[in-house]
């Protein structure tokens, strides 16, 4: 007769809920999280509802991080009752738990995970901690009127970007946007009809944004669209596309229609040695203001 295998014993001490009842936090209060440590979304969390969760930087994982290199399914997390299991999908950079490459590795309290160029950890938190620190980050990466990206957090994210596009030679595109005479629709209809135009403005170039795509407020009424690997013909189709939904968009407030039209500038380059995101993010700026030279509601494409 066959024996059956043993299952698997953890010491509760070397656990993850053995250690935190050593430190004397409730568990039954607390949520596991996957916390970010660094990178460009240093501060970023994740809780883990589910007992599987993949990560990585496709768009219909279940942790989704945006660091160029993550393989677009690279880990799981297996989460059990009192310890947690990272395994690694044949990424191909590698998963590693301090500074050793793993396949396979349960987890523990203090331990530092890094996938790509971004450090993560396990934590465990109280729902009111966690809601603390989310705030934290909201601040410090989003704008809060818009609630996409705020410049500085957009400008860590293309750098990163910029880079993989540099190692792997691919196409990187820059869309500048900016919603015309918007002086005179603050002056028309009053500035909080001013900020509904910028808010709805926002769902709108949001929605056509693939989740590896960069979105932000680049100031004021102008915004910036970032687009890995696309077409020029794709991407100025993407912008004509989004010019043209703004321009049949109801834009309202307080039951009066405020008619809005955008300019866009794009900008996309093959990225090489020679290459540097100031200046395609200059040359589609550059874009940006012929088109409203010219007559604005329309494209400009960068000539090179």
């Amino acid at each position: 007769m066959t024996t059956p295998p043993e299952k698997t014993q953890f010491i509760h001490s070397t656990t993850l809920v053995g250690k935190l009842s050593e430190t004397g936090r409730d568990r039954s209060e607390l949520e596991p999280y996957l916390v970010v440590l660094s990178g460009s979304e240093q501060g970023k969390q994740f809780k883990l509802v589910r007992r599987r969760q993949v990560v990585g930087r496709e768009a219909n994982v279940d942790i989704l991080i945006t660091d160029p290199k993550i393989s677009r399914r690279h880990g799981m997390l297996l989460v059990h009752d009192d310890h947690i299991v990272l395994e690694d999908l044949a990424s191909t950079n590698g998963t590693f738990v301090n500074g050793k490459r793993v396949e396979k590795h349960k987890l523990q309290l203090l331990d530092r995970i890094r996938i790509g160029d971004t450090y993560l950890k396990i934590d465990y938190k109280r729902i009111c901690e966690a809601k603390s620190e989310h705030a934290l980050y909201q601040a410090a990466n989003v704008d809060s009127m818009t609630n996409i990206l705020n410049r500085s957090a957009f400008m860590l994210r293309a750098e990163q970007e910029f880079s993989y596009c540099k190692r792997n030679q691919t196409r990187l595109t820059i869309i500048m946007c900016d919603a015309d005479h918007f002086k005179l629709t603050n002056d028309n209809f009053g500035h909080l009809a001013g900020d509904q135009v910028l808010k709805d403005l926002a769902k709108i170039l949001d929605a056509e944004m693939r989740q590896e795509d960069l979105l932000a407020r680049y100031g004021g009424e102008e915004f910036i669209m970032l687009l890995r690997d696309t077409p020029a013909d794709a991407a100025s189709a993407l912008a004509e596309r989004i010019r043209a939904t703004v321009m049949q968009h109801a834009f309202q407030y307080q039951n009066l229609i405020i008619p809005t039209t955008i300019s866009l500038g794009l900008c996309s380059r093959q990225v090489d040695a020679s290459s540097s995101l100031d200046l395609i993010i200059q040359a589609a700026d550059d874009a940006l203001y012929r088109a409203k030279k010219n007559g604005r509601n329309r494209v400009e494409i960068d000539a090179l």
